[in-house]
C-alpha cells in the first residue's frame, strides 16, 4: 500500500510539474512575441492543451517509473547474492 502511495504521488508530482513546465514555454513564447512588437497573446487553447499534454507527459513518466521498478526486481530475484570476500 506504500509503494501505491508513491507512486501516485510521483503521478500527481509528475503531472503537475509537466503541466507548469510546458505553461512556462507558452508564456516565455508570448513575451518573446510581445517583445518582439507583436500584442502578447496567450490563448485559453494553448491553456487547455498544456494541461492534457501535461498530464499525457506525467502518466508517461510515472508508467516508465513503475516498469523500471519492475525489470529491476525481477533482475535482483534472477541473480543470486554475489559472496563478499
Amino acid at each position: 500500500m506504500k509503494q501505491l502511495y508513491g507512486y501516485v504521488m510521483l503521478f500527481i508530482y509528475s503531472c503537475l510539474s509537466s503541466i507548469l513546465m510546458l505553461l512556462l514555454l507558452g508564456g516565455g513564447i508570448a513575451i518573446f512575441y510581445f517583445l518582439k512588437g507583436n500584442e502578447f497573446n496567450f490563448p485559453l487553447g494553448q491553456l487547455k492543451r498544456a494541461i492534457v499534454f501535461g498530464c499525457i507527459a506525467g502518466a508517461a513518466i510515472t508508467l516508465a517509473t513503475i516498469v523500471f521498478n519492475l525489470i529491476d526486481k525481477i533482475n535482483t530475484r534472477k541473480k543470486p547474492p554475489s559472496d563478499p570476500k
